[in-house]
Order: C-alpha cells, then structure tokens, then sequence
C-alpha cells in the first residue's frame, strides 16, 4: 500500500473498529499498533512531499529526494 489515500482510508477503517464496542480487546491492540504504523507512513509521505514542494518554490526545479 503506497498510496497515500489508501493509507488514509485504512486508518478511518482502524478508527471504526477500535471505537466499535463489539472490537475484542485483543483486536484493539493489533488495530492499535497497526494504526500508528499507517499513520507514522502517512506522516513521511507528507514530509517527503513538502519537501518536494518546498524545492520547486526555492529554485523552479523539480528534483528527486532521497
């Protein structure tokens, strides 16, 4: 899953069950730690992108970060 409004998605799913009151508790501990995982992904893929915009605003170019 690379794409960032899929991850978005998955993460709305996560938070739909962990606040379903019929989610076991061990469930919510999978969804938990699975969650935080989409949303630590989420956050670097934003990162990298403005990143990227920041970039193309300094200098006009558009160049590739590692």
């Amino acid at each position: 899953m690379n794409n960032f409004n899929e991850i978005i998605e998955e993460i709305k799913q996560i938070s739909n069950k962990l606040n379903d009151p019929s989610t076991k508790m061990e469930d919510t501990i999978e969804l938990f730690k699975k969650g935080n995982e989409l949303i630590k992904k989420a956050k670097e893929m934003l990162l990298n992108i403005e990143g990227e915009v920041k970039k193309v605003m300094n200098d006009g170019s558009i160049t590739d970060f590692e």
